[in-house]
């Protein structure tokens, strides 16, 4: 598929960059070489330019920038036709609750501002599938609500999205569920980081159900977003069509380390982490409070339907779990994260 953007129908010239907020990141990264690889100039906001420089070469202009710095972001949206705001914070301990949110709301306020300015012509807003909260559908599509559940994460992202669809702009928001593959953080490097530490338990048959997204099909979504002109205006999860349990999906990461089994608790014992002495002791030990959200999704009884990208853009998942875990698995040993198991 070689479609490049071109904005005078439904996408971007390609004599325009596309800005692409927290272009450090993983799904971000991924996004802007395969814009790169489609003949598109790509522009990415940082906070850290040298955490990008592996994008560095024709192309590519990183430019550093904080979501809160309202200035910075008008300078990066400057002259660009599309936006993909996909900075954000994802729930780690390391900032402020108060500064997390800040850099969820305000600093998409920032980023729709300036695209505002630049006089974009599409915004693609990265969210992601914790706005359903502690829905228990067995499918969860994109009619479903999505109320606040009181929890940090996913509340900003329903606020922010919001604010995406009050802006006034051609938006976009995009839900990937629990994506993976080289590269990846929380749902590839961290895993097999637990695993290695010891750290990772199953909740008994840990039979709640996890809906992964290979890499490359997350970013062949993205592309369809950027490129149809029927996205416009609408809402999509972006993941693969297939879920399955958590158990399985870590039980892949520890086959790779020579493991075929991992510690287990009663599942019973895993539902007092969010008890009050609970917390209590994680707060002691530097660590966030378990939510409520959080408890949910590793007990989660749903699957996150592709069946409206499927229908309105044509998405279709080319990479299955057990190719994408073969494809990960191999970076991970390049990389050397499975070496000394």
């Amino acid at each position: 598929m070689n479609q490049s953007l071109s904005f005078q129908s439904s996408i971007p010239d390609t004599q325009y960059p596309v800005l692409i907020t927290g272009i450090a990141g993983f799904i971000a990264g991924h996004l802007a070489e395969r814009l790169l690889a489609e003949g598109t100039p790509v522009r990415g906001l940082a906070r850290r330019p040298d955490a990008a420089g592996w994008l560095a070469g024709p192309g590519v202009e990183v430019v550093r920038g904080d979501l809160l710095d309202a200035a910075a972001v008008a300078r990066a949206a400057a002259g660009c036709r599309v936006v993909v705001h996909a900075a954000a914070w994802t729930g780690g301990a390391g900032l402020s609750p108060e500064l997390a949110w800040r850099t969820n709301v305000e600093g998409t306020a920032n980023v729709l501002a300036a695209a505002r300015a630049a006089g974009v012509e599409r915004f693609v807003y990265v969210s992601s599938v914790a706005v359903y909260g502690v829905n228990r559908a067995a499918l969860i599509d994109e009619s479903m609500p999505t109320p606040p559940v009181g929890q940090a994460y996913p509340d900003s992202k329903i606020a922010a999205e919001q604010m995406v669809r009050e802006s006034g702009l051609p938006y976009v928001i995009v839900r990937p569920a629990s994506t993976y593959g080289p590269r990846g953080g929380a749902w590839t490097v961290g895993p097999i980081e637990a695993i290695r530490r010891g750290r990772l338990v199953l909740w008994g048959r840990d039979a709640g159900w996890v809906t992964p997204g290979y890499i490359d099909n997350v970013v062949d979504g993205l592309w369809l977003v950027l490129t149809h002109p029927a996205a416009v205006g609408e809402t999509f999860n972006l993941c693969d069509d297939r879920a399955v349990t958590y158990r399985e999906f870590y039980l892949a990461y520890a086959r790779m380390l020579g493991k075929e089994s991992l510690p287990t608790v009663p599942r019973w014992l895993a539902t007092h982490a969010r008890t009050a002495p609970a917390n209590l002791l994680r707060r002691l030990l530097g660590k966030p409070p378990i939510g409520p959200w959080s408890l949910h999704f590793r007990r989660n009884p749903s699957q996150f339907s592709v069946e409206k990208a499927g229908r309105l853009l044509g998405y279709s998942p080319q990479v299955d779990l057990a190719e994408g875990m073969r494809r990960t698995e191999a970076w991970l040993r390049a990389e050397g994260y499975l070496t000394g198991q």
